[in-house]
């Protein structure tokens, strides 16, 4: 393992090589950056944001959604110095509504989904939602997981979503009128989290 301040000073003297990645990825570059990264802390990861000959580069530095991870991703960039044409970022920031995620040939598309908050009645203090899609399919449950937590991330923010939604429930488009009627837009998600109200009860 090797401190925040060896892994900034190991960044400052390798900077200008990770400047130059090209926004297509460039694996023995990511590689090399992931690896030095894990040494911090084996479950952080990055991305690199800002278009090629920007003046400014992001490095964005990711819990992965784990929260009990946030506490490191913070203390790492808390010590980052400045760094001429980089920013550092702690926790992966939101891209809104209008951004869909492709995981497994499954497009994730928020205009398409409805969700309703609900209640776990064993634990109540758990914030949880019904996700209601269309292509859903049973057997591919935890394909789907993984793209709606994903999407949740893309939307919300990294932070957001994984301390304000703690369980994802995922069922195909309601059957009922009154079922779909309980139900809203998901780009309407950010307000029930804000707000959160009208949950139903779910075993």
């Amino acid at each position: 393992m090797i401190t925040a301040e060896a892994f900034w000073s190991w960044f400052d003297e390798n900077r200008q090589r990770f400047y130059a990645i090209e926004e297509v990825y460039d694996k023995d570059l990511y590689m090399e950056l992931q690896a030095k990264l894990k040494k911090y802390h084996p479950q952080l990861s990055f991305q690199i944001g800002g278009k090629l000959n920007s003046p400014i580069r992001s490095l964005t530095i990711s819990a992965a959604g784990i929260i009990a991870n946030f506490g490191k991703v913070e203390e790492l960039v808390l010590e980052a110095p400045s760094f001429e044409n980089w920013e550092v970022v702690a926790f992966k920031p939101a891209d809104g509504f209008g951004i869909k995620v492709n995981v497994g040939g499954i497009t994730f598309d928020p205009k398409k989904l409805r969700f309703t908050p609900i209640e776990l009645v064993e634990f109540p203090d758990i914030s949880a939602i019904r996700i209601y899609m269309p292509e859903y399919e049973e057997e591919r449950e935890e394909l789907f997981q993984i793209g709606l937590n994903a999407l949740l991330e893309a939307c919300l923010g990294e932070k957001i979503a994984a301390m304000q939604i703690n369980y994802v429930d995922i069922k195909s488009y309601p059957e009922s009128p009154e079922e779909f009627q309980m139900s809203e837009d998901f780009v309407l998600l950010e307000d029930y989290i804000e707000y959160p109200q009208n949950q139903i009860k779910y075993n």
